[in-house]
């Protein structure tokens, strides 16, 4: 056979080992997404029923809908603090397992146990956590005179309480992906630190956070999506409350389409939502491959 045939008939192969992918992105990703999208466009109610198409009007709706902006306000400080501290948090975590206890393997496996908590189960976790009446927490400190507040009576509580139970919840995935990171670096590098005279903090700073920079740059990336799915938490443990402090967009949509019947106006909301986060993917992870390249 020759190279070309032999090139083609490889070329072929790997054609046909992605077609059971393709089609189940198909199925299971674009043809729910362009049904969303034919939502949007139209007025549909759950209780009137559909009325016809009415083009671009829901998304037109939405620049003077000031629940929604506001719900854009929140899910940003859901997104922006939940990220921030997740990658913090991941980061520290794993440099204190690659250099501290890096024997110690079953201390990996304790870590990444909250990753294995589903979102409800960590929603009603923290919900008795946040509660004063519930909260073991609270208990202790009672019995020393001292009043907790309620974080979940106030926006900033509320939000502050979704962002740590996310946290809690996914920080072992930035912790895993960054200790992966660690021990490709050659541990060269920082006994040549040392050498000099550099401090283990300082060598983390100067070299090795550097050398993490497209890494973590991805991880937040994937958890600024994930962020976007805060769904499960405000609805078990605020409910989109007090009032609406916690109303994030996707949460929203779920109001106007099941809640207000609005099916149209709800899938509007989530295409926008949908168009922003494949925007800011798209930014982060051309930003990240130059970074990279340079």
């Amino acid at each position: 056979m020759t190279p070309a045939r032999a090139s083609a008939s490889m070329n072929r192969g790997y054609r046909a080992m992605m077609l059971p992918a393709s089609i189940a992105v198909g199925i299971f990703a674009i043809a729910p997404l362009a049904g969303m999208f034919a939502l949007s466009l139209t007025n549909y109610n759950l209780i009137r029923g559909w009325n016809g198409e009415i083009g671009i009007a829901n998304f037109l709706r939405l620049l003077d809908d000031h629940r929604f902006i506001a719900s854009v306000y929140i899910m940003a400080a859901l997104s922006g603090f939940g990220v921030l501290a997740q990658v913090v948090l991941g980061t520290a975590v794993a440099v204190g397992l690659d250099k501290i206890v890096s024997r110690w393997k079953a201390a990996r496996g304790i870590f990444v146990i909250p990753f294995a908590v589903p979102h409800v189960a960590v929603a009603l976790i923290w919900l008795s956590l946040f509660t004063p009446t519930l909260s073991p927490i609270n208990a202790f400190f009672d019995m020393f005179g001292i009043t907790v507040p309620a974080m979940l009576t106030t926006q900033s509580g509320a939000i502050a309480a979704i962002v740590i139970a996310d946290t809690w919840a996914t920080y072992p995935f930035v912790m895993l992906i960054v200790l992966a990171a660690l021990q490709g670096i050659s541990p060269d590098l920082d006994e040549a630190a040392a050498l000099d005279g550099a401090s283990r903090v300082k060598t983390f700073f100067l070299i090795t956070l550097p050398l993490l920079y497209p890494t973590l740059l991805m991880v937040a990336l994937f958890r600024f999506i994930e962020t976007l799915k805060h769904f499960p938490l405000i609805f078990v443990m605020t409910n989109g409350g007090p009032g609406r402090a916690t109303q994030a967009t996707n949460y929203y949509a779920y109001v106007q389409t099941f809640q207000n019947s609005n099916v149209g106006y709800g899938a509007s909301i989530a295409v926008v939502l949908f168009v922003f986060a494949a925007i800011v993917s798209f930014y982060i992870a051309r930003f990240n491959a130059r970074y990279s390249n340079a």
